[in-house]
């Protein structure tokens, strides 16, 4: 009779092939529980105005937003899974725990803001079991950042761009549905420093709204280059939005003066809400040097001690040439 070898070494594969099993994601291991896939299709400005980015524009730059509204999701997972944005593999590839995610070799990535977390999503990451995950509905917000080098005349195709998912259970799918055209020209704008004034009382802000004083000041479009059709602009924030339709800001932390804000306003003293684009109608395609005209006005906060003190701001200002 032949004696049989024992097989250390198959079950040895076993045992570890199942402890290996035991901490990664699994296919399946996710359901949801009271939603479907949301299909969510960003891009429907691009059909009119296009990206026009100039070619010195800093990485890390916003050139194009867009907020829809999403609905909420609940599901389950029995094991560990992966969750977070899986990219479209035609558009390149994120590791680590990016948010950012490229568009091919444009020189342009795209980021997607929820709400409902108060983050920007990142890539896969393990995520513990449970059975009760929820996102709530809420905006969710597609960034296209400039990351790095434009590619010359590049064109991102429309397209789907990546998925919101916890193993392969889909939660949101991210398209794009217009494509996007780089093209480089563009106008020198120069900062533009404003003086407020330094001899207000503070009578003068006795009131909650009060404008005591608009000061006008121009941005300047200089040196503008041929093939532009079209110039718009918006005004983003870079301290605390106090509020947005009215264009209203809070002073930056140097300043010692409280109970005021600073408010943006048009040429006819209109507020010019943030984050909103509007058309420069004044911009010819024969010309090269333009003025924006704009005001600004310190306003009396409705709740807070009024303060006298310094009272000092800025915003950035974003121009798309199209």
């Amino acid at each position: 009779m032949k004696r049989s070898k024992p097989r250390l070494p198959l079950l040895c594969f076993v045992t570890l092939m199942t402890l290996a099993c035991s901490t990664l994601a699994q296919a399946g291991s996710c359901v949801a529980v009271n939603s479907k896939t949301e299909t969510l299709n960003f891009g429907a400005r691009l059909a009119n105005e296009g990206v026009n980015i100039p070619a010195d524009t800093p990485d890390g730059t916003v050139v194009y937003q867009e907020t829809l509204q999403g609905q909420g999701h609940i599901w389950s997972c029995s094991r560990i899974s992966l969750y977070g944005i899986s990219l479209n593999p035609m558009l390149g590839t994120a590791t680590g725990k990016d948010t950012l995610f490229p568009l091919g070799k444009s020189g342009l990535s795209f980021r997607v803001w929820m709400q409902a977390l108060g983050r920007y999503e990142a890539t896969l990451q393990p995520l513990a079991a449970n059975a009760n995950y929820g996102i709530s509905a809420g905006a969710v917000r597609l960034e296209i950042v400039k990351t790095g080098p434009l590619a010359e005349n590049a064109r991102v195709e429309a397209d789907y761009l990546g998925s919101l998912q916890s193993d392969d259970l889909i939660l949101k799918k991210f398209n794009l549905s217009n494509p996007i055209e780089l093209v480089n020209a563009s106008c020198q704008t120069p900062a533009v420093p404003v003086a407020m004034g330094d001899d207000y009382q503070l009578q003068d802000f006795e009131k909650a709204g009060a404008t005591p004083r608009k000061v006008h000041f121009n941005i300047g479009l200089n040196q503008c280059q041929t093939g532009i059709k079209k110039v718009t602009y918006s005004l983003k924030a870079t301290t605390s939005v106090i509020d947005v339709a009215k264009g209203i800001v809070a002073l930056n932390s140097s300043s010692t003066a409280a109970g005021i804000g600073l408010q943006l306003l048009n040429d006819t003293g209109q507020p010019i809400a943030l984050d909103t684009t509007y058309p420069f109608n004044a911009f010819t395609p024969t010309g090269t040097n333009f003025q924006i005209p704009l005001s600004a006005a310190y306003y009396r906060l409705p709740t807070g001690t009024l303060k006298a003190g310094s009272a000092n701001t800025d915003v950035t200002f974003i121009v798309n040439y199209l």
